[in-house]
């Protein structure tokens, strides 16, 4: 065989050995062989399992590495927090809150604000590392994706409104002024492009009130005022 061709080969050889190990170290790692992690109710081997995980996620830098495995590792764990949810079990749950965490960061949006719903009247809690509290946390992370939305001229309805109604209810106690105000700015820019110009001067009086000296929207709101 010519030494050109089996070069060739040795190379398309080697590119597909790569390949294969790039995909080996993509997938989740098993903890335990034999066990149905889906399955299995010992919380000691699902703790052991997630913290793989975790160490799994650390190691890659590619943020989109990083969402397609969360991805993946959704379906693994979200039928502990369910099976915890019917228990009707209280205790400090990381599982749940970093399904919380997963869903946001896939943008599964509705399921992920059914769990935090559930997660933050139990008062979980973030991992230290967020800085946050849960409730802010989901409030803000929600912002972000609602604003993507609005840029792309997209609707989040109706994931944005049942934010707000936490909010503004006290459901979700949320004291931080930059993330409510942000909540605000966004509310009244959805409620102007819908042409609801009353609606949309209303929130941006809540974005003044709550944060007078940076809200940043004392012109909008005067401009809007004359319209009406």
């Amino acid at each position: 065989m010519p030494l050109i061709t089996l070069q060739h080969q040795e190379r398309a050889r080697a590119k597909q050995q790569a390949k294969e190990l790039d995909m080996a170290k993509a997938a989740p790692r098993p903890v335990f062989a034999g066990i149905d992690m889906a399955r299995t109710p010992d919380r000691a081997v699902i703790e052991t399992a997630l913290e793989a995980d975790l160490q799994l996620l650390s190691e890659r830098s590619d943020v989109k590495e990083k969402i397609e495995l969360k991805r993946r590792l959704l379906p693994k764990y979200l039928p502990h927090v369910k099976t915890y949810r019917e228990a009707g079990e209280h205790y400090p749950n990381e599982l749940l809150v970093y399904c919380v965490i997963w869903l946001l960061d896939v943008e599964d949006i509705e399921p992920a604000l059914e769990l935090a719903d559930f997660a933050i009247e139990q008062q979980q809690h973030l991992p230290e590392r967020f800085k946050r509290d849960l409730p802010t946390w989901v409030a803000e992370t929600v912002h972000d994706w609602a604003e993507r939305q609005y840029k792309a001229n997209q609707s989040a309805s109706p994931y944005f409104e049942q934010v707000l109604e936490a909010v503004e209810s006290e459901r979700w106690l949320v004291t931080n002024v930059i993330v409510r105000t942000k909540l605000y700015r966004l509310a009244a820019l959805y409620a102007e492009r819908n042409s609801e110009l009353e609606s949309a001067a209303q929130w941006l009086e809540k974005a003044q009130a709550v944060n007078p000296e940076k809200a940043g929207v004392k012109t909008w709101l005067n401009k809007l005022r004359a319209k009406l």
